[in-house]
């Protein structure tokens, strides 16, 4: 299995799926069409749940995400949930910026809605680069 990254841009996240178990999402999801985006991201960790590394990591760095990626991002966690059901070890970080208590609440929701603990990470602020 190969190591998916797509690259992102002030308006869709960088994603970086590494099979040895690191997992990474990070800047703003506001992408015209999520599908195109979220699509590849879901296959991966379909295959990958076949097969998972003996400890998944995720770190979800989002500053914001709109509707529509909010939906793909439940069907993310879903998948890392089965992939803890079949016995492996899963870890989530939900980074916030300490001062955006909407996204803090956004991240207390998936992990309501979801049997994995998050573990909510408060920081200053992000120092993304978008290109």
């Amino acid at each position: 299995m190969e190591k998916l990254q797509i690259k992102g841009s002030w308006k869709s996240p960088h994603i970086i799926l590494d099979p040895i178990g690191n997992i990474e999402i990070w800047g703003r999801s506001l992408p015209e069409n999520v599908i195109d985006i979220y699509t590849p991201v879901l296959a991966w960790l379909d295959t990958y749940a076949k097969n998972p590394a003996d400890q998944t990591n995720i770190e979800v760095k989002l500053e914001y995400f709109n509707t529509s990626s909010s939906k793909l991002l439940y069907e993310i966690f879903k998948r890392f949930e089965n992939i803890k059901k079949a016995g492996n070890n899963i870890q989530v970080k939900w980074f916030f910026e300490s001062d955006d208590v909407d996204l803090e609440e956004e991240g207390k929701m998936f992990a309501d809605l979801v049997d994995l603990k998050v573990e909510m990470v408060s920081v200053k602020e992000f120092e993304f680069t978008f290109q």
